[in-house]
């Protein structure tokens, strides 16, 4: 009896390292340090279930479509979470385009986009702020000439393993 306890116990832990595999964990910061190129993060993602922590300094302004079918800029953002329905991210590469659909609040509570506090940013016209992108997403990739489209579709939280 004890070995195949022990056969369900290894298969239950393979099972479980398995599926932190199938999640990508994507953390960036843009922009990249290099030029004209998106992070190695980014660079190297590939379709599935992705784990998204981006960080944009106030240099990059990613396109905000709201819920209430405006548009808004970053750069006068207050501190706080933006209601946002999709959200086009500057990579700093003119080969990579991506957009991400936060979903609903109700489905998807791991995904915000949030306009945060940095000393880092403090000028004379700016209080330091930047943006981060977070949540649980399933990417697609477009190919489009010379480049790839990619598209991050909500996912609720339990896909990326947190949450209920």
């Amino acid at each position: 009896m004890r070995p195949f306890i022990l056969a369900i116990a290894a298969l239950m832990a393979g099972t479980a390292a398995a599926d932190d595999m199938d999640v990508q964990k994507i953390t960036a910061t843009l922009p990249s340090v290099d030029a004209f190129s998106a992070p190695e993060a980014i660079e190297n993602m590939q379709e599935g279930v992705v784990l998204l922590d981006l960080t944009m300094e106030p240099s990059v302004d990613p396109g905000v479509s709201l819920r209430d079918g405006t548009g808004m800029t970053m750069q006068a953002c207050a501190f706080e979470p933006i209601d946002a329905e999709t959200v086009s991210v500057p990579t700093g590469s003119n080969h990579i385009l991506m957009e991400v659909r936060m979903g609903s609040p109700e489905l998807h509570a791991a995904n915000i986009l949030s306009c945060d506090y940095s000393a880092a940013f403090i000028t004379d016209e700016d209080l330091g702020h930047v943006t981060r992108l977070k949540g649980c997403f399933l990417a697609h990739a477009t190919s489009i000439p010379t480049a790839v489209y990619w598209v991050l579709n909500p996912l609720p939280a339990a896909a990326c393993g947190f949450g209920d």
